[in-house]
């Protein structure tokens, strides 16, 4: 059983060629950097439990009906009858990626605290996976995170950790203070290149990785975009060039929770770490072809096809 803790938002895409404007059609989904992972994790065959909270309104109860009908044990999830859901909206320009807005100050899963979860929910994982925006919504959530970290290093559950900065949520400095803090508990962090040199103040890819396992982590995998990923741990070193050809990428956003759910689901499944950056890749590669966060994550079947031709093309 792998655990996420985490906030789902109801999400609006605004058209795929032009902004968001009076009498435009809004097409409606849901995303999270946790869902999308377990949504992977899932569609590759993982057992997964999900916890959040939702707003006892028709987006948060549409969002716990995707998850579960993806295959996630939402048994656990919370609604909130009295703070909403969380809505993001995608607002596409010509010509970029696309604009991100949220509107989650106030939702249910930010008034989350330490309280908020029986512990006995997370103590049967064989890991939990987490990432650094969830301590970004709010003190509670901050207490929340501490929490699940010090009670799975306590009792030896793997915690692993994707910093996920995000801008709009806190500050640069904010987001070192508290990363740093985790990382003492955390056995694999995920840091993309730009999150690893906020972190640490280094440029060099190992110099990066060489800072966060002295501030704790015992392994890092860290992601470079079209320059790969190297995964730095004490029993070596390994690194796989990102080689899948696409024709086109029509949406990124959500490639680097692609990889997070491939490169999981290839350590569980006993891969080498080059194996495991291969599958990380292809399912990050297979995400940026279609629109939304997590609907082109591919099952085993699809994936396995997808590395034997090292291209989204099926002709």
């Amino acid at each position: 059983m792998i655990v996420t803790i985490g906030e789902p938002m109801m999400v609006f895409n605004g058209p795929a060629d032009a902004p968001i404007s009076v009498g435009a059609a809004l097409q409606a989904t849901f995303a999270g950097a946790e869902s999308n992972v377990t949504i992977g994790l899932a569609r590759l065959g993982h057992a997964v439990r999900y916890l959040t909270v939702l707003g006892d309104d028709p987006f948060g109860h549409a969002i716990a009906k995707g998850l579960r009908g993806e295959g996630v044990d939402v048994s656990a999830v919370q609604f909130s009858p009295e703070h909403p859901t969380g809505v993001m909206f995608k607002n596409r320009w010509p010509g970029d990626e696309p604009e991100v807005m949220y509107y989650r100050k106030a939702s249910a899963f930010a008034h989350a605290d330490a309280g908020t979860f029986d512990a006995e929910l997370w103590r049967d994982a064989r890991v939990i996976y987490l990432t650094g925006i969830t301590p970004a919504l709010s003190p509670g959530c901050l207490a929340l995170m501490r929490q699940v970290l010090a009670d799975a290093a306590a009792r030896g559950i793997p915690i692993w950790l994707d910093p996920n900065y995000r801008s709009k949520l806190w500050g640069a400095d904010a987001f070192r203070q508290a990363i740093a803090g985790m990382l003492p508990q955390v056995d694999t962090v995920l840091p993309g290149l730009a999150e690893g040199r906020l972190l640490t103040g280094k440029t060099d890819p190992g110099e990066i990785a060489c800072a966060l396992m002295g501030l704790g982590a015992k392994n890092v995998v860290l992601k470079a975009g079209d320059g790969g990923a190297v995964v730095y741990a004490k029993e070596g070193l390994a690194a796989v060039a990102a080689r899948f050809e696409v024709n086109r990428v029509v949406d990124p956003i959500g490639a680097g929770d692609a990889f997070a759910a491939g490169y999981l689901s290839g350590h569980l499944d006993g891969l080498s770490p080059q194996d495991a950056l291969l599958r990380a890749h292809g399912a990050a590669a297979m995400v940026c072809v279609t629109h939304g966060d997590w609907e082109g994550l591919p099952d085993r079947a699809r994936l396995a096809r997808f590395l034997e031709r090292g291209t989204e093309a099926d002709r």
